[in-house]
């Protein structure tokens, strides 16, 4: 399995696939167009002909590095904090993925090989946090109240394999005490989950983890290419006086390929 076969899109619209790209708005319905991104990252400028599509969070936020080898015509990605990683033909279009030294670690990138550099290129590349991408910051009126609020993403097999004994989990809960993050799971019926009213509004039927840990993931199950499942995101903030800046959460999940 590749690691761009499995991806977590946002919800919130009424034919899979639609355009909907507001994190607020992912309250349940079907699979929105737009992939869930923890890491954004610069485009390179040196190393022509190449787009970077996704850095997931594994690779962290820092200064990483594109390299363009002309002879072989590999491209090879150092993530921040690592060393470089094993050069990747790039010599036909396509999209790939480019692992750093320390396997986590990778990006996606889509190539156009007649764009690509005659030379050899490099070009520094700044990886920095997207803030807000599911959960909005709590203002000090929520905080001083307490609030409970609720995301929905769809997990997706995008390769042409399925997926066996999918499970999802918890994988670093908020830093603030006085506060945390629970998941849920929910199967899709004709491609769509439930939708609620607002983000204040519990999905029904819908069970909440703490999953804290790979161990105490959820399970999923098996997932036919192109399949579908709903996750829900439960925020829980007590009531509080305290104010915490930038704080984060990271889920993940593991499945098996056939």
């Amino acid at each position: 399995m590749a690691e761009k076969d499995l991806n977590i899109y946002l919800t919130g619209v009424a034919a899979d696939g639609d355009t909907q790209n507001d994190p607020n708005a992912s309250l349940g319905g079907k699979r929105s167009g737009t992939i869930l991104e923890s890491l954004s990252a610069s485009a390179p400028v040196n190393v022509t002909g190449v787009t970077i599509d996704e850095v997931p969070a594994s690779s962290t936020i820092g200064s990483a590095a594109l390299a363009f080898t002309a002879a072989g015509m590999t491209l090879a990605y150092t993530a921040p904090g690592d060393t470089v990683g094993a050069g990747v033909d790039v010599s036909t279009d396509g999209t790939y993925e480019i692992y750093s030294n320390d396997s986590t670690k990778y990006m996606i990138v889509t190539v156009v090989a007649a764009s690509l550099p005659g030379t050899d290129k490099s070009d520094a590349i700044t990886l920095t946090s997207v803030v807000e991408n599911l959960f909005d910051s709590v203002g000090s009126g929520e905080a001083q109240a307490g609030v409970t609020e609720y995301r929905s993403v769809m997990v997706k097999n995008d390769s042409p394999a399925g997926m066996n004994s999918m499970i999802v989990w918890i994988d670093v809960n908020t830093p603030f005490a006085d506060d945390h993050v629970e998941i849920g799971i929910e199967a899709p019926t004709a491609n769509a989950i439930q939708s609620v009213a607002n983000e204040t509004t519990a999905p029904t039927g819908v069970t909440f983890f703490l999953a804290d840990g790979e161990s105490n993931g959820i399970s999923i199950g098996n997932l036919a290419s192109g399949d579908l499942y709903g996750v829900w995101l439960k925020r829980v903030v007590t009531a509080t006086n305290q104010r915490y800046a930038n704080n984060s959460f990271t889920f993940a999940f593991r499945a098996d390929t056939v």
